[in-house]
């Protein structure tokens, strides 16, 4: 999963894998020392964070609610200072997603809030968007 969100995002595999260590990390293990804060945890990291298990839900249940696909989008829309710092074939990906969501790009974060929550609302309200989604995760049979 970290390998395809490292592809997507540009990112390069071997710092997602050290964020990712080092939040799960801290989380796992929350309850040695329950007064401890994770001082470098910042929005940004929230929101990647958030965008991984997206992205994990809809690869285990085969489906999305629409406000995880909403988040995703305006996500992308966000992540990336220049649509070309993308990757190539994630870039039209990017431009639809920041058509989606205008003004989000520039605006504070209240502001990109209040402007996902409006792209939400209308996204409620379009059943293209309603998934299919598998609630039983079945193992494939093990292999002899």
């Amino acid at each position: 999963m970290l390998a395809g969100i490292a592809e997507t995002t540009g990112t390069p595999l071997k710092k997602l894998v050290q964020i990712a260590g080092e939040f799960t990390a801290f989380m796992k293990h929350a309850n040695r020392d329950p007064d401890a804060t994770l001082e470098i945890f910042t929005e940004a990291d929230a929101d990647l964070v958030l965008y991984m298990a997206c992205h994990d839900f809809h690869r285990v249940a085969k489906g999305q609610p629409v406000e995880l696909q909403v988040f995703e989008a305006s996500w992308l829309a966000q992540v990336f200072k220049r649509v070309s710092d993308a990757p190539l074939r994630v870039q039209p990906i990017v431009r639809k997603c920041i058509r989606l969501f205008p003004g989000i790009r520039a605006a504070a974060r209240a502001e990109q809030q209040r402007i996902g929550l409006e792209q939400l609302e209308k996204a409620r309200l379009n059943p293209r968007l309603r998934m299919e989604i598998q609630r039983e995760v079945v193992l494939p049979p093990p292999q002899e």
